[in-house]
């Protein structure tokens, strides 16, 4: 089963964020990518230029990150992650929609399996310290959501409370959410 964070960050956040990671030497790499990219480290410079939606953080330090072409679409030839046998975090960005609201961003990772069948020891342990170190990240100084269940950057709850900027769930009709207390 896969772990989930669900936030909402303005880019000020986002580079907080990403210098927390700094220290834990992960690597981005877009969803789908040419062959022969090779990742770049994650730190708040990372973001420069940066246009992506989602892409992967990857902490090769624990294993190889395994990928496969995509043998038919538009992508055509590009390579994909995989996320089960991988030790990746997927990254979903907040982004700004056309009516000024913020769209909410998650991460995920799947730390329980792995590709072998018959395996039953599961990811590197050290995936799931990486993970925790983002749950505390965001327990530390982020603001909880109304209703439960997202976490909204220091940047992001100033702007809601001073009335620019509003919170919205990805989706068709998300709903609005709110900072908390």
């Amino acid at each position: 089963m896969a772990e989930t964070v669900r936030f909402f960050m303005l880019p000020e956040d986002e580079r907080a964020f990403l210098r927390a990671l700094a220290p834990h030497g992960l690597t981005l790499f877009p969803e789908v990518f040419p062959p022969g990219t090779v990742g770049r480290p994650v730190d708040e410079s990372v973001l420069d230029g940066l246009d992506l939606e989602a892409c992967y953080l990857a902490v090769e330090r624990l294993g190889p990150v395994v990928v496969h072409p995509l043998r038919r679409g538009k992508d055509r030839g590009m390579l994909e992650i995989e996320e089960i046998p991988s030790p990746v975090l997927h990254f979903e960005r907040s982004r700004l929609d056309g009516e000024g609201e913020l769209v909410g961003g998650k991460l995920w990772a799947e730390l329980d399996v792995t590709d072998d069948p018959g395996s039953r020891l599961g990811k590197p342990r050290a995936l799931r310290l990486v993970f925790e170190v983002v749950q505390r990240f965001f327990r530390k100084s982020w603001r909880r959501s109304e209703p439960k269940g997202w976490w909204i950057g220091p940047g992001a709850a100033g702007a809601v409370r001073e009335g620019r900027l509003r919170l919205r769930e990805p989706g068709h009709k998300g709903r609005e959410i709110r900072v908390w207390r």
